[in-house]
């Protein structure tokens, strides 16, 4: 596949400078089409017909400056990126030139000369990713528009910071600005006594500024931030409901019908994330290993610490991005239970582990044969390699991991139950942590010391529970763990 043209304007007064400038980057890019810009007509002219991918400019011109050149593109086409190629080594000029926008400053030596295709290419990929980031922001902002739910984020001191649309229309206001003029302290409040902790649902009756009363219905958590806490909520209108069950009923079917549209719209918003989000961070690991690769004798030891920062920092990113997609798809998964062996679940947890247990020398037994249980296959088998995952990786150092599989069957509330244990010889969690490993981004420990997302044990309780199962610990520190979930058995098992 050809590459695309890449139309860039220079803007230099020095003929030598040009040519060279031009002979590194037709290296880099074979289809690049270059204008050259000599004088204040030639520049004006080309900012009209705005054909151009890319601007590089000296600072010094007989008819101007750079830093005339870079304000005028910038204040025309704001994401068109602007580099600036010059003599002029001045630390003053170089950071005034960064604060009005530039993307990049090399200066002209012949060390510098093959600099200027990198800068070009990484000025690039920059602006595509916050384009594609863009895009992806303005999606969602128009999902949460279309949604017939309110959603805000305000202060526990009562400061609104942010709303949809919905938000604005339920409540009678047509800016936020109107809506900060008035209390709500019923919103922007903590959770009531006896509430969940970091989360509750309350009905609220509040008066709009023409008088008019609306029950809502709010849904808020609580998280550490600004004023004392952060207050994410829900708001829908639930004064059908206490006026009217029927016209309840109605407005019901209505929100299905508007959830399930939502719903649709939030799988393609996962896909964007997959694909979109994902790939600009797979072009930062890729330069910035191919920099370590290609440039070793180039990198200062400072520039090779960092290369190698972005390289880790992208690839922790990365599988953070999939694991949130893994929790945010276990909510929409068809979970339909039909019988499942859990020998073939953990045969096929152990093969997709099987280079991680090789590295790690670990030791897997299994207390076969294991009941069969009604559930869903690729669920469980996230599950888990999820808990293999812990069990191998939260070791003492020099410690070979060992882990023992096995199952016992009991009675609760009248059913009989699985209940499979995965058993390691790791670190342990203290009895306070037992409930608190399995909340989303919750970690225990530095991720120097154990890498990770914080999200494996969330995922796992999540899967269980769309089961019907429960999902626990039993361990203390520096005597391993003993991790267990429940899952109904087949029945006469």
């Amino acid at each position: 596949m050809a590459s695309p043209d890449l139309r860039i304007i220079l803007i230099d007064d020095n003929p030598g400078d040009r040519l060279l400038a031009l002979r590194e980057l037709t290296q880099e890019f074979p289809n690049l089409q270059a204008e050259q810009i000599t004088d204040q007509a030639a520049f004006e002219g080309a900012l009209a017909t705005q054909r151009f991918d890319v601007v590089i400019t000296d600072y010094q011109l007989h008819w101007g400056d750079g830093l005339q050149v870079l304000r005028r593109v910038k204040r025309r086409f704001p994401d068109c990126p602007v580099i600036m190629f010059t003599n002029s080594s001045n630390g003053e000029l170089a950071a005034q030139a960064m604060k009005d926008g530039l993307d990049d400053y090399v200066t002209k030596s012949p060390r510098q000369y093959i600099r200027l295709a990198g800068a070009v290419r990484s000025a690039l990929a920059f602006t595509r990713a916050n384009r594609r980031v863009e895009r992806l922001q303005s999606r969602l902002q128009t999902l949460l528009n279309r949604l017939h739910v309110g959603v805000f984020r305000a202060s526990v001191g009562g400061r609104l910071i942010e709303c949809n649309i919905a938000f604005l229309q339920l409540l009678g206001f047509t800016s936020s600005g109107q809506i900060q003029q008035l209390p709500f302290e019923q919103l922007y409040c903590p959770p009531p006594d006896g509430a969940p902790e970091g989360y509750w649902e309350n009905e609220i009756l509040l008066q709009r500024p023409d008088g008019s009363e609306l029950w809502v219905l709010l849904s808020a958590t609580l998280s550490a931030g600004e004023d004392g806490g952060i207050i994410d909520g829900l708001i829908e209108d639930i004064s059908a409901r206490k006026q009217n069950s029927e016209q309840l009923e109605r407005r019901v079917r209505e929100r299905t019908v508007q959830l399930e549209a939502a719903n649709q719209e939030l799988e393609a918003f996962t896909y964007s994330v997959s694909h979109d989000l994902r790939e600009p961070l797979r072009n930062m690991q890729g330069l910035a290993q191919a920099l370590l690769e290609d440039f070793p004798a180039q990198l200062s030891p400072t520039a090779h610490q960092y290369a190698q920062l972005i390289v880790r920092s992208s690839q922790q990113m990365d599988a953070l991005i999939q694991d949130l997609l893994t929790y945010s798809r276990l909510g929409r998964a068809d979970t339909h239970p039909q019988p499942v062996n859990l020998n073939t679940v953990i045969s096929a947890a152990l093969t997709q582990l099987q280079t991680k247990l090789q590295e790690a020398a670990a030791e897997v037994q299994v207390d076969s044969p294991l009941p069969e249980v009604h559930g869903h296959f690729n669920t469980l088998v996230q599950v888990l390699l999820n808990l293999l995952t812990n069990a191998i990786k939260f070791v003492a150092p020099g410690v070979a991991p060992r882990v023992r599989i096995r199952a016992d069957v009991h009675d609760r509330g009248g059913s009989r139950w699985v209940r499979l244990w995965v058993e390691d010889n790791g670190i342990g969690v203290s009895p306070q942590n037992h409930q608190r490993i399995f909340r989303v981004f919750e970690r225990l420990h530095g991720s120097e010391t154990y890498p990770g997302t914080g999200i494996g044990l969330a995922i796992v309780r999540k899967g269980i529970d769309q089961h019907g199962g429960r999902a626990g610990v039993e361990a203390d520190l520096g005597q391993g763990s003993r991790f267990w979930v429940e899952l109904p058995t087949v029945s006469g098992g």
